[in-house]
């Protein structure tokens, strides 16, 4: 049975690998980094929905359709099934059918008063959950920039010294920060660039800092999917 409400499963996965710390430790980790990602992204969701409520909820009203309440973000691959289980639950009578990766309505039939209420049921649900696309390409966030920085310097920089290649003087974190996601930025493995060979062993054997992002997201998914799974 998937979670329909609640505290989003996406959030338990990310406690379950952060720990049950008030404050992020120093040095910074990835998983400060998840943590901002969906902190964004929660924030500019809840700014939706609270747009829509103020646009729609006169409307919605009229329709003796209750007012929703911002559930949170969900996976990407779970928003369909969440939007789908609350139409159901909000109007049983609407011809809901699930498909892979979405859902369709039958509206044959319908008219009216009917076919509004139908609408903004949808309109409703569809504005209840957010998407927490984590891979989304977004500009680093204050922590993300200043965790980039630390790990490329403390971790990437020593780890291709051990292999005996040539690396670049770092930037200062103000410079390194400023230039972070303009196409311009400082890159540990610049010197490697005219030799690719030399260049995919070395960010085989000291991944960039996207990889380890990456790696952490996979995981979570992995964790949120197994919540998801659980016997309720």
């Amino acid at each position: 049975m998937r979670r329909r409400a609640g505290i989003p499963s996406l959030v338990l996965a990310i406690g379950a690998l952060a720990g049950c710390a008030t404050a992020p430790a120093a040095p910074l980790t990835v998983d400060d980094v998840v943590a901002e990602r969906v902190a964004a992204i929660e924030s500019v969701e809840r700014e939706r929905f609270d747009s829509f409520l103020a646009e729609s909820g006169g409307r919605l009203d009229e329709l003796g359709l209750p007012l929703p309440q911002f559930q949170g973000v969900v996976a990407l691959d779970e928003w369909d099934s969440v939007v789908t289980g609350c139409i159901e639950r909000l109007d049983p009578e609407v011809d809901v059918t699930r498909l892979e990766g979405g859902f369709s309505v039958n509206y044959f039939g319908v008219v009216g008063e009917s076919y509004e209420r139908i609408r903004w049921t949808i309109e409703s649900c569809n504005a209840q959950y957010g998407v927490a696309d984590l891979r989304a390409e977004t500009t680093a966030g204050v922590v993300e920039a200043a965790w980039r920085y630390q790990d490329a310097t403390q971790r990437v920089l020593p780890c291709l010294r051990g292999l005996g290649a040539t690396v670049p003087s770092p930037p200062s974190r103000v410079a390194y920060i400023e230039h972070l996601g303009t196409g311009r930025e400082w890159s540990p493995y610049a010197m490697l660039g005219l030799d690719p060979s030399a260049l995919v062993q070395a960010a085989a054997l000291c991944p960039p800092s996207s990889v380890l992002v990456d790696e952490r997201i996979e995981r979570i998914e992995r964790i949120e999917r197994a919540i998801d799974g659980a016997p309720r």
